[in-house]
């Protein structure tokens, strides 16, 4: 299927360009001191840990707007990300473009000119209101986009949908070209050509969205029995009037949809993305297999997994004037249903397994975050206190939102680290874009291979010790040097595989404490510690660091948070 590829090429168009460059922006335009621009970077982590449920929430129900909301919360967010440009001129900022500390002017209605120290400070605060709106309005509205992304082409993939990691893998591969293509471009014609190019993705993916569309199954739904609320769970057969569970009958929602033709592709058509290969007989054949964007499935005919038969309900519209009956698929739980089936293919493989597979047996934090949505739903229950008070557990969770704090730290401020402190110019931070990209998604590919090598402890220690190490070796470079820049930049492989390998072993250890129906659930408390909480409060307390003490004990301090994190662990897992 291209449409889902071309999505999500569009969507990663947007998060590749004007996003990682942000801070960049903040500090030679705007000129925003560090303890500003963390608080502005915390407010997407906070933010995104209530919109993502939220606008999932919205989608699963009304399915029909599924595609015309994604366009509009791009163009609604995207516009508080293109609004930054205009913010020098209504704020009367006149930046010199040889000196990055240009003194800011008072001619701006805005401003109330007093003296000048008065006046600077003012502005400076009238400045940071704004931008921390703008900020706002783009976590709101825009970032939740990536999961609405996720949930649709689920629904697109159907039955087939184990295929989802083929289509993501798409996006990563586009997000790490934009980073590095923008910015050898800022290089050239300064940081507003990043905008330009924000503004361009956001134009192109709100058009692809609104022919977003599912199949129609209205026709092969039965009657809606008048006793429905007795039977939330049942429908009526149009053959024999007998009570028939849910996804018992074949529906077309479950086979794969061609958005652009507007039709259902047939098992035929299905074929040419269902295809399986001979296992690889060496390990570059492996390689050559993976790396192809081709997708290996097995050709065994698919069974849904039990939270198949929970993640879809019938719903009648009756906003609707004709009433349609709606299949409602659950965003979360089928994201769980997917990495449920790769789960078990994986673990039926004696090699390992296409880039894609290996995709789809690890959720983005984005997706699992939709889980909140489904919080009171039989499928979806929140994890039990007895097993939240459990030290082993609690204990990982802490672990991971104090390596989410000691993550975001260095990796939320990198590029004004290798800019400010580096001194290294804007076309080679781009490349931190495919480099870390690479890393992440080859660890991604071995993950399982590690899991089933290597105990948890080992795994979760050796992120904690790359990450230490990293920071550690950063307050060892001299800036300006050749070598210095290479060994910067190189540490993104570190970063990448470190992230990586913590997410993907901690979605595995969460879900072997929990029973199937809970995991979902504490899927997303996962998510929201590590990349909401962890990284919110690292945003702040990097800025504040950063800007009081400097880049040296930025780093240090990081290494610090990092090596708690590492006792925490290693405490809990001792504890009874």
């Amino acid at each position: 299927m291209l449409f889902p590829k071309v999505l999500y090429v569009f969507l990663y168009s947007i998060f590749g360009s004007a996003i990682p460059y942000l801070p960049l922006y903040y500090d030679e335009i705007l000129h925003l001191p560090p303890d500003q621009i963390g608080i502005l970077l915390a407010v997407a982590p906070f933010v995104q840990s209530l919109a993502c449920p939220l606008w999932t929430l919205v989608v699963d129900r009304k399915p029909q707007y599924h595609g015309a909301l994604m366009s509009l919360l791009a163009v609604i967010g995207g516009s508080g990300i293109m609004a930054f440009l205009l913010l020098p001129g209504w704020l009367g900022i006149h930046n010199d473009d040889n000196n990055q500390d240009a003194d800011m002017t008072t001619t701006s209605l805005l401003q109330i000119p007093t003296n000048e120290n008065s006046s600077a400070t003012a502005s400076t605060t009238v400045t940071f209101c704004l931008t921390i709106l703008l900020a706002f309005i783009f976590a709101f509205f825009g970032q939740p986009v990536s999961t609405l992304v996720d949930s649709a082409v689920l629904k697109m993939l159907g039955e087939h949908k184990i295929l989802y990691g083929n289509q993501r893998l798409w996006g990563s591969v586009s997000n790490g070209l934009c980073i590095l293509l923008v910015g050898v471009w800022i290089g050239i014609d300064g940081i507003n050509v990043a905008f330009y190019v924000f503004g361009i993705g956001v134009t192109c993916f709100a058009i692809l969205s609104l022919f977003t569309k599912f199949p129609p199954n209205e026709d092969l739904l039965g009657e809606v029995d008048e006793d429905a609320d007795d039977h939330p769970h049942s429908i009526i057969s149009n053959s024999n009037n007998s009570r028939q569970p849910l996804l018992r009958k074949q529906l077309s929602i479950n086979r794969p949809y061609n958005a652009i033709t507007n039709t259902i592709m047939t098992p035929t058509t299905a074929t040419n993305e269902n295809q399986n290969n001979n296992p690889p007989s060496s390990y570059f054949s492996q390689l050559t297999n993976a790396l192809s964007i081709g997708n290996e499935v097995d050709p065994l005919p698919r069974r849904d997994s039990i939270v198949s038969y929970a993640n879809t309900e019938y719903d009648v519209d009756f906003d609707d004037d004709q009433g349609r009956r709606l299949g409602l698929l659950r965003t979360a739980t089928t994201a769980m249903d997917v990495q449920h089936e790769a789960t078990q293919r994986i673990a039926n493989m004696d090699h390992l397994p296409s880039l894609g597979l290996a995709l789809s047996h690890i959720p983005t934090v984005d997706t699992t975050l939709a889980a909140f949505a489904e919080i009171g739903r039989p499928e979806s229950k929140a994890p039990e206190k007895s097993t939240l008070k459990s030290p082993r557990v609690w204990s990982f969770l802490l672990m991971m939102m104090l390596f989410g704090v000691s993550y975001s730290m260095i990796a939320q401020f990198l590029f004004l680290f290798l800019r400010n402190d580096m001194g290294i110019e804007s076309s080679l931070i781009g490349w931190t874009g495919p480099i870390g990209g690479v890393a992440e998604v080859s660890t991604f590919w071995i993950s399982n291979k590690l899991l089933e090598d290597f105990n948890v402890s080992s795994l979760i220690g050796f992120s904690h010790i790359a990450i230490i190490l990293r920071n550690l070796i950063y307050t060892w470079l001299t800036p300006g040097q050749a070598v210095s820049t290479v060994i910067a930049l190189g540490m993104q492989l570190v970063n990448g595989a470190a992230y990586a390998l913590i997410w993907s072993t901690a979605v595995s250890e969460v879900d072997a404490f929990f029973p199937p129906d809970q995991r979902a659930v504490a899927q997303g408390i996962l998510a929201s510690l590590f990349t909401g909480f962890g990284y919110g409060i690292g945003c702040i307390l990097g800025g504040a660091i950063y800007n009081e003490l400097g880049a040296v004990t930025l780093c240090n301090s990081s290494a610090a948070v990092g090596g708690l994190s590492l006792v925490v662990f290693l405490c809990g897992r001792n504890l009874r």
